[in-house]
């Protein structure tokens, strides 16, 4: 890995490499730290991305960047270019931010709710038009693959099927759009003790409704132990609403987005790639997240009137 490493860092001005370590990977890169005679920074290998979803994810970047958006910013080389070719993948590196994943408490909450409404107030988002790669259109097409995939999970189908016709008519109704992250879960931020620094992995970013970001988020910072937490649930609502307030239709179809929050990752993990491939640590997650989904359903008044109520209780704008 040293010589790769040392290859492509011939094309950039960030001296020699001292030492590589290899960082705990998610389930789309392979990431390391290397410590460089100019400091540390991550190198990150590109296993799933195409070219370009990466050059997509660079050209964002550098406008988030100019709006001083908290996040790891991806490094130049010598041409002014960010990607290069590895000897299998594609590779970018990225500022090295010290930090660590955080704990769910009140506070990590507030922090979250506040950088999920700063993003959605991102006012060039037209200008990055792309599908979003989490979608129910991927559902569908993942549900026509169920028959003839390797893998046969009877019992996920099964609900993915359900889940999917449950919400379709939920998520396809009209609210504000903006920019969204897709994967606002903790292994995405970093944090210096309780205060966030930087928000990481911007592959599935795109523009969509707004919602999606707010479920994702409040999937990844208001539950314990598989369930959602009443009083991180009004947190993340009270500090999000501070920087954007909810529609009176958004406030309607909230619990359904926290439901879709849990539902779109595992359409992620279907897609990339237990059909074909069987992973114990993939499955393990499809399910809890949809043991979680079941809950929320069974619990879905209950919430929806929290939210409403938390809605009633904001002073009026006039």
């Amino acid at each position: 890995m040293n010589k790769e490493i040392k290859e492509i860092l011939n094309d950039y001005a960030l001296g020699e490499l001292l030492s590589c370590e290899k960082m705990i990977s998610g389930y789309s890169n392979t990431n390391y730290k290397i410590d460089t005679s100019t400091g540390s920074y991550l190198y990150r290998i590109c296993q799933r991305q195409s070219l370009d979803s990466i050059q997509y994810e660079m050209n964002l970047m550098q406008a988030l960047k100019q709006i001083r958006f908290p996040a790891a910013f991806p490094i130049q080389r010598k041409d002014k270019e960010y990607i290069s070719l590895g000897n299998h993948n594609w590779v970018t590196i990225y500022e090295f931010i010290e930090g660590t994943q955080p704990k769910v408490t009140p506070k990590t909450v507030e922090e979250i709710a506040l950088t999920t409404g700063q993003l959605s107030q991102f006012k060039n988002w037209r200008q990055f038009p792309r599908k979003n790669p989490i979608s129910l259109d991927i559902c569908h097409k993942l549900i026509k693959d169920f028959e003839t995939s390797k893998y046969q999970y009877s019992n996920i189908f099964s609900y993915f099927i359900e889940q999917t016709e449950y919400l379709n008519s939920y998520l396809t109704q009209k609210i504000p759009k903006g920019m969204v992250h897709g994967d606002l879960f903790p292994d995405n931020t970093i944090f210096n003790g309780n205060k966030l620094t930087a928000i990481i992995d911007f592959e599935f970013s795109c523009p969509d409704y707004l919602l999606i970001d707010v479920g994702v988020a409040i999937n990844g910072f208001c539950f314990l132990n598989n369930r959602l937490n009443r009083d991180l649930l009004i947190i993340f609502l009270e500090n999000y609403s501070k920087i954007r307030r909810f529609t009176p239709k958004e406030i309607a179809l909230l619990p359904y987005y926290i439901q879709w929050g849990s539902h779109g990752i595992i359409s992620c993990h279907l897609e990339h790639n237990l059909l074909n491939q069987r992973s114990i640590k993939q499955l393990n997650r499809v399910n809890e997240l949809m043991e979680r989904v079941k809950i929320l359903r069974q619990e879905e008044v209950i919430i929806s009137r929290l939210i409403q109520d938390f809605a009633r209780a904001q002073p009026h704008v006039p």
